[in-house]
């Protein structure tokens, strides 16, 4: 015999020790099922529940998105996995859920979007936690979906009020604007209306032409100011605002375990012993 001779692989015999044990295999791939099957009756059913939250866009003062931490799918990850927010996130559940276990049971992801080959994530998150409790699991979701937004809101609210500060002061400058102008036309309307040569009248008049005028330049340019503001207001308000956009509800049947799973993986389990076992008494028996 040669030494490739002794290389060579006999997928007959292999085959033939496979058919002589199929009992064997059979039996382990049944019991294998059947364990499958028992531990998914023993394991408590598992609820998930999910939450979704728009973490918001941080612009400039013309409205262009820009870098920050409302833009940033990635913090907003690193901050529901932070001490504090599942610190407080568990205080607002309740119904014994502790930190460590929130942190356990919550799976967090950032969806993705694809422009022309180029794939960047969009400003949501999904929050999915998954408890033996479905209401807990639930009250778990929208407490972290709470607490995140509500991390990422100040400096956005901030900005709102300063925001609605600026345009309030603009407003109340174009109605002393409106007023000085109207106050000019009416002292101009009845000097024309009064007696007294043309070239009284154009003397008498001259100091509320300049008013008016200055007034209507002054109106034009605040009106200007006070669109961009409430542009920005709006922007802030629609884009750059964190919020929920999906509340939690509580799931009308469990996630897990899965029967066919668990069954499937069993009797594959029971399969790969079976046909260890059948090379076993083989080699015991020197077949």
């Amino acid at each position: 015999m040669t030494p490739a001779d002794d290389t060579t692989i006999d997928v007959g015999s292999w085959f033939r020790t496979l058919v002589r044990n199929w009992w064997v295999i059979l039996a382990l791939v049944v019991l294998g099922a059947v364990v499958g099957g028992v531990v998914t009756m023993l394991t408590p059913k598992e609820y998930s529940a999910t939450s979704s939250v728009y973490i918001g866009q941080t612009t400039d003062a013309l409205g262009q998105a820009m870098a920050g931490l409302n833009s940033n799918p990635k913090a907003a990850t690193q901050l529901l996995a932070s001490q504090a927010l599942l610190d407080q996130a568990a205080q607002a559940t309740g119904m014994g859920m502790k930190p460590g276990r929130l942190r356990r049971e919550t799976t967090v992801e950032t969806p993705s979007q694809t422009i022309k080959t180029t794939v960047s994530a969009v400003n949501i998150v999904v929050i999915t936690v998954t408890d033996t409790k479905k209401v807990r699991a639930t009250a778990a979701a929208n407490a972290l979906a709470d607490a995140l937004v509500a991390k990422l809101s100040p400096s956005v609210e901030a900005k709102v009020t300063l925001l609605e500060r600026q345009l309030a002061d603009g407003q109340k400058a174009e109605a002393a604007a409106t007023a000085r102008s109207n106050v000019s036309q009416a002292a101009i309307t009845a000097i024309a209306k009064g007696g007294g040569t043309a070239a009284e009248k154009a003397a008498a008049a001259a100091p509320y032409v300049a008013v008016s005028q200055a007034a209507a330049s002054e109106l034009a340019t605040l009106q200007v100011a006070d669109q961009a503001t409430a542009l920005r207001l709006e922007v802030a308000k629609t884009v750059e605002m964190p919020q929920i956009l999906h509340v939690a509800k509580v799931p009308d049947s469990p996630s897990g375990p899965s029967r066919t799973l668990n069954v499937a993986a069993g009797a594959l389990a029971g399969l790969v012993v079976g046909v260890i076992v059948a090379f076993v008494r083989r080699r015991v028996r020197g077949a």
